[in-house]
Protein backbone atom coordinates (compact mmCIF):
# COMPACT_ATOMS: atom_id res chain seq x y z
CA UNK A 1 0.00 0.00 0.00
CA UNK A 2 2.52 2.37 0.89
CA UNK A 3 4.60 1.59 -2.36
CA UNK A 4 1.05 2.17 -4.49
CA UNK A 5 0.83 5.22 -3.09
CA UNK A 6 4.57 6.82 -3.61
CA UNK A 7 3.77 5.67 -7.06
CA UNK A 8 0.64 7.26 -7.41
CA UNK A 9 2.55 10.43 -5.84
CA UNK A 10 4.93 10.17 -8.65
CA UNK A 11 2.75 9.66 -11.71
CA UNK A 12 0.39 12.27 -9.72
CA UNK A 13 3.77 15.17 -10.16
CA UNK A 14 4.65 14.05 -13.36
CA UNK A 15 0.98 15.23 -14.40
CA UNK A 16 0.57 17.93 -12.70
CA UNK A 17 3.97 19.14 -14.16
CA UNK A 18 3.11 18.08 -17.71
CA UNK A 19 -0.30 17.13 -18.31
CA UNK A 20 -2.47 19.79 -19.59
CA UNK A 21 -5.65 19.58 -17.43
CA UNK A 22 -4.37 18.82 -14.45
CA UNK A 23 -2.02 22.41 -15.01
CA UNK A 24 -5.53 24.01 -16.02
CA UNK A 25 -7.22 22.95 -13.27
CA UNK A 26 -4.07 24.57 -11.13
CA UNK A 27 -4.08 27.85 -12.43
CA UNK A 28 -8.30 27.62 -12.36
CA UNK A 29 -7.98 27.22 -8.67
CA UNK A 30 -5.27 29.83 -8.30
CA UNK A 31 -7.67 33.13 -7.97
CA UNK A 32 -8.09 35.80 -6.09
CA UNK A 33 -11.16 34.72 -3.49
CA UNK A 34 -13.10 37.42 -1.82
CA UNK A 35 -11.92 36.48 1.78
CA UNK A 36 -10.31 39.02 3.25
CA UNK A 37 -13.06 39.75 6.05
CA UNK A 38 -11.88 35.61 6.97
CA UNK A 39 -7.91 36.32 6.66
CA UNK A 40 -8.27 36.79 10.61
CA UNK A 41 -9.93 33.12 11.20
CA UNK A 42 -7.83 31.33 7.97
CA UNK A 43 -4.83 32.04 9.46
CA UNK A 44 -5.73 30.83 12.75
CA UNK A 45 -7.35 27.39 10.83
CA UNK A 46 -3.63 27.60 9.31
CA UNK A 47 -2.10 26.85 11.96
CA UNK A 48 -3.07 23.17 12.53
CA UNK A 49 -0.99 22.04 9.79
CA UNK A 50 2.32 23.69 11.33
CA UNK A 51 4.96 21.94 13.47
CA UNK A 52 4.54 24.43 15.89
CA UNK A 53 1.18 23.46 16.85
CA UNK A 54 0.63 19.62 15.91
CA UNK A 55 4.36 18.34 17.04
CA UNK A 56 3.22 19.60 20.38
CA UNK A 57 0.21 17.23 20.32
CA UNK A 58 1.74 14.41 18.89
CA UNK A 59 4.46 14.71 21.63
CA UNK A 60 2.07 14.68 24.43
CA UNK A 61 0.29 11.90 22.80
CA UNK A 62 3.76 9.93 22.38
CA UNK A 63 4.47 10.66 25.99
CA UNK A 64 1.48 9.45 27.54
CA UNK A 65 1.90 6.00 25.75
CA UNK A 66 5.34 5.42 26.28
CA UNK A 67 4.69 6.37 29.58
CA UNK A 68 1.58 3.91 30.43
CA UNK A 69 3.46 1.01 28.57
CA UNK A 70 6.73 1.98 30.10
CA UNK A 71 8.48 1.64 26.54
CA UNK A 72 10.24 4.19 24.20
CA UNK A 73 9.07 2.71 20.76
CA UNK A 74 6.22 4.75 21.06
CA UNK A 75 8.34 8.15 21.15
CA UNK A 76 10.45 6.34 18.49
CA UNK A 77 7.66 5.34 16.13
CA UNK A 78 6.77 9.17 16.65
CA UNK A 79 10.08 10.99 16.18
CA UNK A 80 11.06 8.99 13.09
CA UNK A 81 7.84 9.87 11.12
CA UNK A 82 8.30 13.36 11.96
CA UNK A 83 11.55 12.97 10.48
CA UNK A 84 11.29 11.37 7.56
CA UNK A 85 8.43 12.80 6.20
CA UNK A 86 10.13 16.20 6.91
CA UNK A 87 13.48 15.32 5.08
CA UNK A 88 11.80 13.74 2.25
CA UNK A 89 9.27 16.90 1.28
CA UNK A 90 12.91 18.58 1.64
CA UNK A 91 14.30 16.88 -0.44
CA UNK A 92 11.11 17.44 -3.17
CA UNK A 93 10.64 20.76 -2.58
CA UNK A 94 14.24 21.51 -3.09
CA UNK A 95 13.99 19.18 -6.51
CA UNK A 96 10.98 20.56 -8.17
CA UNK A 97 11.68 24.31 -6.83
CA UNK A 98 8.31 25.26 -7.25
CA UNK A 99 7.46 28.81 -7.30
CA UNK A 100 4.02 30.64 -5.08
CA UNK A 101 0.72 31.35 -6.95
CA UNK A 102 0.74 34.76 -6.45
CA UNK A 103 3.62 35.20 -8.48
CA UNK A 104 2.70 33.15 -11.75
CA UNK A 105 5.34 30.98 -11.95
CA UNK A 106 5.16 27.29 -11.68
CA UNK A 107 7.97 24.51 -11.75
CA UNK A 108 11.50 24.56 -11.67
CA UNK A 109 11.86 28.21 -10.66
CA UNK A 110 12.99 29.90 -7.09
CA UNK A 111 10.03 28.23 -4.79
CA UNK A 112 9.63 25.63 -2.36
CA UNK A 113 6.31 24.26 -2.77
CA UNK A 114 5.51 21.30 -3.77
CA UNK A 115 4.76 18.80 -2.05
CA UNK A 116 2.82 20.89 0.31
CA UNK A 117 4.56 20.19 4.06
CA UNK A 118 1.12 21.49 5.84
CA UNK A 119 -1.06 18.84 4.64
CA UNK A 120 1.59 16.27 5.01
CA UNK A 121 2.27 16.89 8.38
CA UNK A 122 -1.54 16.65 9.02
CA UNK A 123 -1.74 12.98 7.53
CA UNK A 124 1.60 12.09 9.32
CA UNK A 125 1.33 13.45 13.02
CA UNK A 126 -2.01 13.29 13.10
CA UNK A 127 -1.77 9.85 11.65
CA UNK A 128 0.57 8.92 14.31
CA UNK A 129 -1.80 10.44 17.12
CA UNK A 130 -4.50 8.25 15.82
CA UNK A 131 -2.42 5.10 15.60
CA UNK A 132 -0.43 5.68 19.28
CA UNK A 133 -4.64 6.06 21.01
CA UNK A 134 -6.06 2.92 19.06
CA UNK A 135 -2.77 0.66 18.86
CA UNK A 136 -1.69 1.17 22.34
CA UNK A 137 -4.74 1.49 23.73
CA UNK A 138 -8.12 0.14 24.24
CA UNK A 139 -10.88 2.52 22.79
CA UNK A 140 -14.32 1.42 21.34
CA UNK A 141 -15.56 1.52 17.69
CA UNK A 142 -17.31 5.19 18.21
CA UNK A 143 -13.93 6.59 19.52
CA UNK A 144 -12.13 5.72 16.38
CA UNK A 145 -14.96 6.64 14.17
CA UNK A 146 -14.36 10.03 16.20
CA UNK A 147 -10.75 10.26 15.40
CA UNK A 148 -10.82 9.32 11.61
CA UNK A 149 -13.54 11.47 11.84
CA UNK A 150 -11.40 14.84 13.03
CA UNK A 151 -8.31 13.51 10.93
CA UNK A 152 -9.94 13.62 7.57
CA UNK A 153 -12.11 17.50 8.91
CA UNK A 154 -8.46 18.96 9.90
CA UNK A 155 -7.22 17.30 6.36
CA UNK A 156 -10.07 18.89 4.59
CA UNK A 157 -9.69 22.36 6.68
CA UNK A 158 -6.11 22.55 5.86
CA UNK A 159 -6.86 22.15 2.11
CA UNK A 160 -9.46 25.10 1.68
CA UNK A 161 -7.74 27.45 4.04
CA UNK A 162 -4.48 27.06 1.78
CA UNK A 163 -6.35 27.57 -1.07
CA UNK A 164 -8.09 30.36 -0.27
CA UNK A 165 -4.93 32.36 1.09
CA UNK A 166 -3.35 31.40 -1.84
CA UNK A 167 -0.07 29.55 -0.24
CA UNK A 168 -0.10 26.65 -2.38
CA UNK A 169 -1.42 25.64 -5.96
CA UNK A 170 -4.17 23.23 -5.33
CA UNK A 171 -1.73 20.04 -6.46
CA UNK A 172 0.87 21.15 -3.86
CA UNK A 173 -1.86 19.95 -1.43
CA UNK A 174 -2.54 16.81 -3.48
CA UNK A 175 1.05 15.94 -3.73
CA UNK A 176 1.29 16.75 0.47
CA UNK A 177 -1.67 14.02 0.93
CA UNK A 178 -0.50 11.41 -0.97
CA UNK A 179 3.47 11.55 -0.08
CA UNK A 180 2.64 11.89 3.79
CA UNK A 181 -0.15 9.37 3.45
CA UNK A 182 3.01 6.78 1.64
CA UNK A 183 5.11 7.60 4.53
CA UNK A 184 2.30 6.96 7.60
CA UNK A 185 0.74 3.16 5.74
CA UNK A 186 4.65 2.82 5.89
CA UNK A 187 5.03 3.27 9.33
CA UNK A 188 1.69 1.94 10.69
CA UNK A 189 2.45 -1.43 8.92
CA UNK A 190 6.19 -1.62 10.16
CA UNK A 191 5.18 -1.13 13.60
CA UNK A 192 2.03 -3.59 13.56
CA UNK A 193 4.81 -6.36 12.19
CA UNK A 194 6.99 -6.29 15.17
CA UNK A 195 6.12 -7.61 18.31
CA UNK A 196 5.67 -4.94 21.21
CA UNK A 197 6.91 -6.06 24.81
CA UNK A 198 4.63 -3.92 27.21
CA UNK A 199 6.04 -3.12 30.34
CA UNK A 200 2.98 -2.00 31.69
CA UNK A 201 1.96 -1.99 35.51
CA UNK A 202 -1.03 -3.58 36.00
CA UNK A 203 -2.86 -4.81 39.16
CA UNK A 204 -4.26 -8.47 39.13
CA UNK A 205 -6.67 -9.88 41.90
CA UNK A 206 -5.07 -12.66 44.30
CA UNK A 207 -5.83 -15.86 43.76
CA UNK A 208 -9.80 -17.47 45.05
CA UNK A 209 -9.37 -18.89 48.63
CA UNK A 210 -6.24 -17.64 49.71
CA UNK A 211 -6.70 -15.90 52.98
CA UNK A 212 -5.16 -12.11 52.95
CA UNK A 213 -1.67 -11.82 54.57
CA UNK A 214 -2.18 -8.78 57.42
CA UNK A 215 1.89 -8.04 56.63
CA UNK A 216 1.26 -7.68 53.19
CA UNK A 217 -1.76 -5.68 52.99
CA UNK A 218 -4.92 -6.14 50.71
CA UNK A 219 -5.39 -9.27 48.74
CA UNK A 220 -4.49 -7.35 45.25
CA UNK A 221 -0.93 -7.51 44.23
CA UNK A 222 0.86 -5.10 41.79
CA UNK A 223 3.27 -6.84 39.32
CA UNK A 224 5.35 -5.18 36.10
CA UNK A 225 3.98 -7.64 33.79
CA UNK A 226 5.52 -7.83 30.16
CA UNK A 227 2.92 -8.88 27.00
CA UNK A 228 3.94 -9.88 24.08
CA UNK A 229 2.19 -9.33 20.88
CA UNK A 230 1.93 -7.15 17.71
CA UNK A 231 -0.55 -4.70 19.91
CA UNK A 232 -0.68 -3.89 23.16
CA UNK A 233 -4.54 -2.67 22.81
CA UNK A 234 -5.91 -6.23 22.86
CA UNK A 235 -9.62 -6.23 24.16
CA UNK A 236 -8.83 -10.04 26.17
CA UNK A 237 -6.10 -8.00 28.21
CA UNK A 238 -7.15 -8.87 32.71
CA UNK A 239 -6.62 -5.88 34.90
CA UNK A 240 -5.77 -2.73 32.90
Amino acid sequence: MSAALLVAFMVYTWLAIEWSPFVSLDHFLNRNFEVRAWWPELHILDRIGQRVVCLPILGVVMAVTAWRHRSWRPITLGVVGVFVINLIVLIFKLALARGRPLSGESWFSDGDLYPSGHTANILVVYGLCYHLITHYGQVSARVRRLLVAAVCTLSVVMMCTSLLLRWHWFSDLIGGFMLGGSVLVLLVGIDAAIPFRSQKLVVIPARPGRAPDPANGPSRISIRQRRTGPTAGAGRRSGS
